[in-house]
């Protein structure tokens, strides 16, 4: 065999690994080894004058397919000890390793890239909320203080969402904590923010003062559980979900946050997971909006992960889950 039919024979046979993914287990090792087999030859040919066009557009397309399918295959790869162990044990050092040897990383980046969107859109969202408070309460004014707290608290996650500026949204929460301090949620967003910029005594002195301000420590873990999610801190996030789920198990804002969590960790199953459980809470509970925002994020995961037949997303809410 020439190493152009070599080529053309792992093409053919990376073409039928990534068709039949599910359940493939060894499989999905010996696919990334066909495709460092496929990388090395390429260049061989290319030097040798053969013309690879007929097989550029197959590369191509393998190589998008396995982007959509990351989810997919790190899933398979469980079954021989994991992406990290794989490359551990067929490489000696991850430098100028292929792409797809960092697919863990790219599924977790895409993750986080749409945990953006999503705080984008709903800042977007919120953007629209405040400015029709505000013009309601233009008409029917209310106390001065809740509203200069809310706008400093919307100048804050603006910064956080389309620049990154922590340290500047920080001194816009601690604005918007003076004008109403009897509210934990203030003091929350200010100690997390301090946590992220690694000012943890003062982070600890914040929440103290907002688990003395919340109804229950059920509460103040919801709470702050959210607002870790909002500003990408998952495991800080997981451990204030967990202790909600210890209390109260079949706690539905919970459970959606903890897919949130697997979400952004890149653990998209994990995240399908949790979402069902979300629409089985909620609608126990009559949180008709949770039901209908947990299945349509869920029918979107689905179509990530390539699980079985989606059901019809409904249209997304655009309240917030509340504790």
């Amino acid at each position: 065999m020439t190493p152009a039919d070599e080529l053309r024979e792992l093409l053919g046979r990376v073409e039928k690994r990534l068709a039949n993914l599910r359940g493939s287990g060894q499989g999905a090792v010996e696919l990334l080894l066909d495709l460092d087999r496929i990388a090395e030859l390429w260049p061989e040919l290319e030097a040798q004058g053969v013309d690879l066009r007929p097989e550029a557009g197959r590369w191509d397309t393998i190589q998008a397919q396995l982007r959509r399918s990351g989810p997919r295959v790190l899933r398979e790869l469980w079954a021989a000890g994991g992406l990290d162990q794989v490359r551990a044990q067929q490489h000696a050092t991850a430098d100028g390793l292929a792409w797809w040897w960092q697919l863990d990383s790219l599924v977790r980046q895409e993750s986080i890239a749409r945990v953006r969107r999503t705080l984008v859109t709903l800042g977007v969202v919120a953007a629209v909320v405040v400015g029709a408070w505000l013009l309601l309460h233009t008409l029917f004014p209310v106390d001065p203080q809740v509203q200069a707290a809310l706008a400093a608290q919307t100048a804050g996650e603006q910064k956080i969402v389309n620049y990154g500026d922590y340290a500047g949204a920080l001194a816009d929460f601690e604005t918007a904590a003076q004008h109403t301090p009897d509210d934990p949620d203030m003091w929350i967003r200010v100690g997390a923010v301090q946590e992220k910029l690694g000012d943890a005594q003062a982070a600890q002195a914040n929440y103290a003062r907002a688990r003395q301000l919340s109804a229950s420590e059920r509460a103040f873990h919801l709470a702050r559980a959210g607002i870790y999610l909002s500003f990408l801190m998952y495991d800080e996030a997981h451990a204030d979900v967990q202790a909600v789920l210890a209390e109260e198990p079949r706690n539905a804002v919970a459970w959606y946050y903890l897919g949130s969590v697997y979400e952004g960790q890149g653990k998209l199953e994990l995240a399908v997971d949790a979402l069902e459980k979300t629409s089985e809470y909620a609608d126990e509970s009559n949180q008709t909006e949770l039901v209908a925002l947990a299945r349509y994020r869920m029918a979107m995961l689905l179509q990530q992960v390539g699980l079985g037949d989606m059901r019809e997303p409904e249209p997304t809410p655009t309240a917030t889950p509340g504790a």
